[in-house]
Order: C-alpha cells, then sequence, then structure tokens
C-alpha cells in the first residue's frame, strides 16, 4: 500500500484517537521512543529557528508607495522614501484665460500608518534631476538625487490627515502655475506623455521628523494625484490631475520589458539592536543569542528561518506517513501594540539544498486598456496549500492571524511528508524537498513596514511547535 493510500485510509481516525496519543509523544531529535502500529502524536519535534537577512529586496513598481520615518524600540531607526513618475490624467484640457485658484495640492491615498503617527512630521515632494531607468529592477537600497528645494510640503500630525483618508500637501504657488502654462500650451492637443516627462524627469517623497511611516496606495481606481482644484471661466468648479504613473498600462509594459515607473527606498540603522551585526546576505543570527526571539521586517529583508534539524530521527529504518502536520508560530507577548501592528498573515518561502530561496519566473499575457501586453517578475517560491500541487507556484498557503489564540497557524503536512521521503534512504521517488528549512515571511511583500517578533521553541511561554499526528507503516 503506497503512502498517499496510507494516508487516507488512517487520517480519518487521527482525532479519535487524540488522547490516547497524545499520551504517547514523541521527543523526536532528543527522546525518540519506537512505537507500534497506530497513529502517533508528537509535539516535541526539535526546531532551530534564526533570524535571517535575505538579498536585497526589490521594490519596484510596488501598489504602495512609502514616506516616513520611525523609532523601532527594538529594531532601531527605520526610514522610508518613494521615488515614481506622473502621466496625464486629463487628456485634453483648459485652464481658460482667467481661472480662479481653489487648491493646488498632491493628493495621496492612505493605505496604512505604521508607529506612532500623534507626532509633528513634514511630509515634502521634490522634483528628481535624475530619470528613473525603465529597463533596470530597483532595490530598497536604491535613491535618486532630487532638487533640495521642494514643490511642496506638509507638516502635520495624523490628526490633521482629510476626512477621506488622504493626505494632501499644498503646492507652491510657482510649480502650480508651471503646470498651468504647460497645459495651456497645449490646449488644442492631447499633453503626451513625452511631453510631461520633458518638464519634470519625476518625484520623490520625503519625510522629516516624527515617528511614522505611511503607506499610499496608487491604482488606477485611487490614484495619488498632482490636483488643481479651480473656478473657471464659465463659472463652474474643475479639477485638473497629473497621476502617479501606472506601471500596468499597456503603454508601461510592452516588449517584455520590466518598466520601472516607482520604487520604494527603505533603511534602518540597527546600531545598538539585537541585529546590528546583521549585515550579509544570508547571513542568520540564531535566537539564543537574540533573547530566545527572531525578527520578521519585509522590506528590510529581515525575516525568520525555521528548521527541524532531527527530522531523520523519526524516520531511520521506517517509512513514515504523516497524518497532520501543524506548526504554530507565536509573537513574543507584549511586542505587538496599536503603533506597531501584527502583519495580516505569514507566508512560507522554500529553500532549495543550498539554502537559498527558490526562485520562479512568472511572465504571462494579457489584455490592457485594448491591447496586448507581457506581464513578468521573477518571484519566490511558496509552500502550497494542501491539496494542490507541491511543486506548483499559483495556491500558496498563508496563515492568518488568530486573535483568539494570539497564533498562526500553518499546515505543512505535504511539506513534512515530502522532506521525510528524501530523508528516507529506501523512498526511490521525486516527490521529494530537500530539509533546508523553510523562511516565514510576512504579507505585502516589498511593501510591508510591518514587523513581527517571533518567539523561538525554546522561549518560556507561547514558543513555536511542530504538531504531527504520522504512522508508521509496517
Amino acid at each position: 500500500m503506497n503512502l498517499v493510500a496510507v494516508r487516507k485510509l488512517l487520517s480519518w481516525c487521527c482525532f479519535a484517537l487524540l488522547w490516547s496519543a497524545c499520551n504517547k509523544s514523541t521527543t523526536i531529535g532528543s527522546e525518540l521512543q519506537p512505537q507500534n502500529l497506530g497513529v502517533i502524536f508528537t509535539d516535541t519535534v526539535s526546531i532551530e529557528t534564526s533570524t535571517i537577512l535575505l538579498d536585497s529586496i526589490a521594490t519596484t513598481n510596488r501598489e504602495i508607495i512609502l514616506a516616513g520615518e520611525y523609532t523601532d524600540p527594538v529594531l532601531g531607526q527605520i526610514k522610508a522614501a518613494s521615488f515614481f513618475n506622473v502621466q496625464p490624467f486629463n487628456k485634453t484640457f483648459s485652464f481658460g484665460a482667467n481661472p480662479q485658484f481653489i487648491s493646488a495640492v498632491f493628493s495621496l491615498p492612505i493605505n496604512f500608518v505604521y508607529g506612532d503617527s500623534s507626532q509633528v512630521q513634514t511630509l515634502s515632494v521634490h522634483r528628481l534631476t535624475e530619470k528613473i531607468n525603465p529597463n533596470r529592477v530597483y532595490y530598497n537600497y536604491d535613491m535618486l538625487n532630487y532638487e533640495p528645494t521642494p514643490v511642496g510640503s506638509y507638516t502635520f500630525s495624523g490628526t490633521q490627515t482629510s476626512a477621506f483618508g488622504k493626505i494632501e500637501i499644498p503646492l507652491s504657488d510657482s510649480f502650480r502655475d508651471e503646470i498651468v502654462n504647460l497645459v495651456n500650451l497645449n490646449a488644442n492637443d492631447e499633453l503626451t506623455q513625452a511631453e510631461l516627462d520633458a518638464f519634470v524627469k519625476g518625484f520623490a517623497l520625503v519625510s522629516q521628523g516624527g515617528n511614522a511611516i505611511w503607506g499610499f496606495r496608487v491604482t488606477d481606481q485611487i490614484p495619488a494625484a498632482i490636483e488643481i482644484k479651480f473656478i473657471g471661466d464659465n463659472g463652474s468648479e474643475q479639477i485638473y490631475r497629473i497621476v502617479v504613473r501606472n506601471a500596468t498600462s499597456a503603454e508601461d509594459v510592452s516588449n517584455e520589458r520590466y518598466n520601472s515607473q516607482r520604487f520604494n527606498h527603505v533603511s534602518a540603522n540597527r546600531t545598538s539592536t539585537p541585529l546590528q551585526t546583521l549585515t550579509n546576505a544570508y547571513q542568520t543570527l540564531p535566537s539564543s543569542v537574540t533573547n530566545q526571539q527572531t525578527f520578521i521586517q519585509e522590506s528590510l529583508g529581515i525575516r525568520t528561518k525555521v528548521i527541524f534539524p532531527y527530522l531523520k530521527e523519526l524516520v531511520k529504518d521506517k517509512t513514515i506517513a504523516i497524518n497532520k502536520a501543524d506548526l504554530v508560530v507565536y509573537p513574543v507577548e507584549n511586542s505587538h501594540n496599536q503603533f506597531y501592528k501584527l502583519p495580516r498573515r505569514l507566508d512560507m518561502l522554500r529553500l532549495d539544498e543550498n539554502g537559498k530561496l527558490v526562485k520562479y519566473f512568472l511572465r504571462f499575457a494579457e489584455t490592457r486598456l485594448g491591447q496586448g501586453v507581457i506581464i513578468q517578475d521573477t518571484l519566490d517560491a511558496r509552500i502550497q496549500a494542501e491539496g494542490n500541487n507541491p511543486f506548483g507556484f499559483d495556491k500558496p498557503f498563508a496563515a492568518t492571524f488568530n486573535s483568539i489564540s494570539n497564533s498562526y497557524n500553518m499546515e505543512i503536512t505535504t511539506y513534512l511528508q515530502y522532506v521525510l521521503n528524501g530523508l528516507n534512504p529506501r523512498y526511490k521517488g521525486v516527490n521529494k524537498f530537500p530539509n533546508s528549512g523553510f523562511i516565514l515571511s510576512s504579507d505585502l511583500a516589498n511593501t510591508a513596514i510591518y514587523r513581527m517578533i517571533v518567539s523561538s521553541p525554546k522561549r518560556a511561554t507561547r514558543k513555536m511547535q511542530l504538531r504531527i499526528f504520522y504512522t508508521i507503516v509496517k
């Protein structure tokens, strides 16, 4: 009888045998005891965790642009800024001969704020002095030069944001007038992208002071935009917009180019923090040297590595069928609050036999704005949800935070079975994974500033556990 048949036959009785099984718990990796027929339960599998610094994080063309800074009580000072191109929103437009201006702002729809937004900070918009290269990928460490004098700035606290969930940065009259003159010169024609690009190379959104980082969503439905509101010659109120350029329009993605239009810069000063020695790609710090805790901060490439070093002790000279396996992950108590929120969910990224992230290239064609375009990106392979192809890419498992148990619960039944297959010298099939561990990563990849402090398996309370129901196949 093969392993799949055995699993199907025995999994129905798993929970019926829970009571007796729980009284037969084995410690895999230290005190494994042989057991007879039946479903066996263990929650004492040896787990090793560490904080890992991955390669630089690509932040090109993400839906959320970031700006702000805050000092994390654990991870140090975090700063974020964004760099982006713009595109015309109103195609053919005229301000008329005598516009009566009401306002001119850079409007930014708020997606999230992280940190204490009640403190005063300043956001400012600057013209770039160099262009974004559409043919390269930008990373979290990248920056571009910009003019020192802003075209607009806004000093505020979080209580002064718009009732419509926006931050509106007032623009200078001189910059407003430059835009009006540009548009009126083209009043009988369409203001083209080339003409706008010749007028401005792009913008930088930067922050000074405060203790919060803001995330602004920039999509076709919710555009971040320069908005000039005025009374026209006919007495009606009108709005002219120039929006942050959408990197997924037909005009932006063509000929299989990446076509970079915007990116985020995110940096950290980790001096005098538990992670101050973490400086090189794929370097790890075991939880034993960071007070039995590890860390996740997605946009800085800080994640948690999990490995089960003694799984081979479970196999030895036997064949094992995993009926169910759940990894339970807890945040360290009192490490999160209204300012330092937890990620909504956690993903699990696969590692190859060398302990490096498994990558795959995503490329597909679709129709946008009536034109065929090519979409492409290089992504991290994630552990798939149960019932799907374990070697696939499109059905990843994501663990949402359970506020009742205060944990993330991850089912890794198939993943663990495939790791055990690779450890079993009697197994001759191809359905196997290396026992290299995996990476815990937060959601909103490459844009999230949220962080999590993960409780290690050796912490006194709420420690990480792997709970397994398994059967020894005779």
